[in-house]
């Protein structure tokens, strides 16, 4: 049986959380840390997808005026709202560990964590089901959501559990495109989620759900986890980070250019836009963003920077061959073939 490291800090400022969760990554990659488990609850705060811009899915001026950090992280997907009544969890690991893992498809991330807290809700009598790609339900009522990242030989899967999030707060918060809710069945964030306290029998605590989550990941895969602290490495690793990365707005509110055009859809795992700027036939520029979910986020760079430059349909000839996830390189597709007939039309 594999030993995981078991971390349970105490790091609530959301802006140190997200540098000690690259710190660790960055750590088990080069073998400095092992396979880790780290378990937490944050202050209020919203936490955007890494290729999202918050002034189009954030109430900006509601954050600031109520102190609710905003902050970009590191991995893919949409922007959440975190209180002390959510907890989040992230796996980091080497990615021979699921090489090794016979029994589940190393490919499958999302349904082997999923597993995981399906039968963590379960055990208080919660039946919930996967909505794919990322999110878990109870009937069409979002209760948790993920996402994850490949780090060069390493992976981190990361998980967020609504237990009692303040509901009217998060609605607030957050302003998402009507593309997020086109086949959800809501038209407003509130109504699309669903809090553990309102569905569980009894009165369970929020310690209650990780002690017994925790049970589940050493059930489902097979680990022996060992509770220890933060490493001095990843400790001095993290507030570098926290320096000149993630208590800088610049990481967050980047600068962004002026494109021509923008178009927008809904893929299977998110959102996605397209900002273009074009000049008679050549693509100048094109920026990728929204809130879909890719792992390696460098095939994206690859790509982005492999057809800038190049007229439309070399574009499209290279987009069909992209190494991006298929929902991802599909949507870039239609919207340039779309954008393509519209001025052939027009």
């Amino acid at each position: 049986m594999t030993t995981w490291r078991l971390i349970k800090d105490d790091i609530s400022e959301p802006c140190m959380h997200f540098a000690m969760e690259e710190a660790i990554i960055r750590c088990v990659d080069e073998g400095k840390s092992p396979n880790t488990l780290r378990i937490r609850r944050v202050e209020p705060s919203v936490w955007i997808g890494v290729y999202q811009d918050p002034r189009e899915d954030v109430d900006i001026k509601y954050c600031q005026e109520n102190g609710i950090r905003i902050i970009r992280r590191l991995n893919p997907g949409g922007a959440v709202y975190q209180d002390f009544g959510t907890f989040c969890y992230s796996a980091f690991f080497r990615k021979s560990f699921f090489n090794n893992f016979k029994k589940i498809p190393s490919d499958d991330l999302y349904g082997i964590f999923g597993t995981i807290v399906i039968e963590t809700f379960s055990e208080f009598g919660i039946q919930a089901t996967i909505a794919p790609v990322d999110d878990i339900s109870v009937g069409k009522r979002k209760i948790y959501g993920s996402a994850q990242l490949d780090w060069y030989s390493s992976f981190v899967h990361s998980g967020s559990f609504l237990f009692q999030v303040d509901k009217a707060v998060m609605q607030r918060s957050l302003r998402p495109s009507n593309l997020k809710f086109i086949d959800k069945g809501f038209d407003n964030v509130r109504d699309r989620v669903v809090n553990f306290s309102e569905l569980a029998d009894g009165n369970v605590t929020i310690d209650q759900v990780m002690n017994t989550f925790i049970m589940k990941f050493v059930s489902v895969l097979k680990v022996d986890l060992k509770e220890s602290g933060i490493s001095e490495d990843e400790m001095n690793l993290a507030e570098e980070l926290y320096d000149v990365k993630y208590s800088d707005d610049n990481w967050t509110f980047s600068t962004q250019n002026n494109y021509s055009t923008v178009l927008s859809t809904k893929i299977k795992s998110g959102v996605l836009l397209l900002s273009l700027s074009i000049e008679g036939d050549k693509l100048n520029d094109l920026s990728v963003s929204g809130d879909f979910l890719i792992a390696n986020q460098k095939d994206l760079s690859n790509y982005i920077s492999s057809i800038k430059n190049m007229t439309l349909d070399k574009a499209l000839q290279k987009t069909r061959s992209a190494l991006l996830p298929a929902d991802l390189r599909e949507g870039i597709y239609d919207l340039l073939i779309d954008f393509q007939n519209s001025r052939s039309h027009g």
